[in-house]
């Protein structure tokens, strides 16, 4: 069924429910619009597959890097362009109209359910695949691909040391939870809030019992610090002892 799914979308047809076979409902398509193969440097339009390899992204440029990760991490469809317009269709509206002038997509519930579920990832799938001296079992690849590292090497471990207000140490393949934290949110997790130092891990605690008791003592500890002191009690009635 996943694999009916998937190949109806590619050819922009329905494949289930009462529809199945016909083509996704458009909505602004001109029967025979003007189609230009290409417009600018480096595009092409071939057997279906529309290519533009005219983009670059320097390295140094962190706007243009960060909207091509944000390209990159866009979700399948924008909430904001889908309304629901009665009980049995819901209009998706397109971000740029497309070449054959269609600017609106109209699903039945289970149709666009269907389309969603063509959109997700598989488990256990590469969505990209590479080929020449990028290819997984290429002679050459290490050479090309040595994540900052000597070919030969172990790969790098977690680093936990570093200060956050420092450079970043050379990127490692494998990052661990806490610099991830660091870099992403700018939170030093391993910072104690008290002394200032570097905390550590010491071990883990797996054992529901023996968690639950933690958590209970640090409930009294809590509630235990919440009460004024000893002397601030006393003070009145001493004071009236005295009188």
């Amino acid at each position: 069924m996943l694999s009916g799914i998937s190949s109806a979308s590619i050819q922009g047809r329905i494949a289930l429910g009462p529809h199945a076979g016909r083509r996704v409902w458009r909505v602004g398509e001109e029967p025979d619009p003007p189609w230009v193969l290409s417009s600018h440097p480096r595009h092409a339009h071939i057997a279906g597959f529309d290519l533009h390899a005219n983009v670059v992204v320097p390295a140094a440029d962190r706007a243009r890097l960060e909207q091509l990760c944000r390209y990159l991490l866009r979700p399948p469809v924008a909430q904001d362009r889908l309304r629901r317009i009665s009980d049995d269709h819901i209009l998706l509206t397109l971000k740029t109209a497309w070449a054959d002038g269609t600017r609106h997509l109209l699903f039945a519930p289970m149709e666009l359910l269907e389309k969603l579920a063509a959109l997700t990832p598989r488990p256990l799938i590469n969505l990209i695949l590479y080929h020449g001296v990028l290819a997984p079992h290429a002679r050459w690849r290490a050479r090309v691909v040595a994540y900052d590292a000597h070919p030969g090497t172990a790969p790098t471990t977690p680093h936990l040391e570093g200060d956050s207000n420092n450079d970043a140490p050379a990127p490692a393949r494998h990052w661990a939870w806490a610099n991830l934290m660091r870099r992403a949110f700018d939170i030093d997790v391993l910072a104690c809030p008290r002394c200032g130092g570097r905390l550590g891990l010491l071990g883990t605690i797996e054992d529901p019992v023996a968690i639950r008791a933690i958590l209970d003592s640090l409930a009294v500890s809590a509630a235990l610090l919440d009460r004024p002191p000893p002397a601030d009690v006393m003070e009145p009635a001493r004071l009236a002892t005295q009188a």
